[in-house]
């Protein structure tokens, strides 16, 4: 079930990262990363992300920012990469976890990261990054 909402939250991100939030978007995410292991969230987060980028829910050419994560590449994951992003994962958790009118900027980056095939090294430099949070 958590692949899902990790798919649409690559989405949103995308949308985010070009058009910047709604009042809403951090509330989203942050429950989201919560309860990401009990309920699919990713309708909801594909309706704020049709908020944030209106014109994507009905553009006859997309270009991919948007797109959610292809379902098809959590299984061509290594374990290695399985396991690296499960630590990512883990540590959006926490951080969402801790009450605040925001989400720092890492959450956003850190959601990114997590479509993109990095090198192990720049997980880590992420999840450094992420425990100053």
């Amino acid at each position: 079930m958590y692949r899902k909402t990790l798919s649409a939250l690559i989405g949103l991100v995308g949308a985010e990262s070009n058009n910047g939030k709604t009042e809403d978007t951090d509330a989203i995410v942050r429950q989201a990363l919560l309860r990401m292991h009990e309920e699919d969230w990713s309708q909801r987060i594909r309706e704020e992300k049709f908020r944030i980028a209106p014109n994507c829910a009905t553009c006859s050419a997309p270009c991919g920012n948007t797109s959610d994560y292809p379902m098809e590449r959590f299984e061509s994951w290594s374990a290695d990469q399985r396991a690296i992003r499960e630590q990512v994962i883990r540590e959006l958790q926490r951080i969402a976890a801790v009450e605040s009118d925001s989400l720092p900027e890492i959450v956003y980056r850190a959601i990114a990261y997590i479509g993109y095939d990095l090198e192990e090294d720049a997980y880590q430099r992420l999840l450094e990054d992420m425990k100053k949070w």
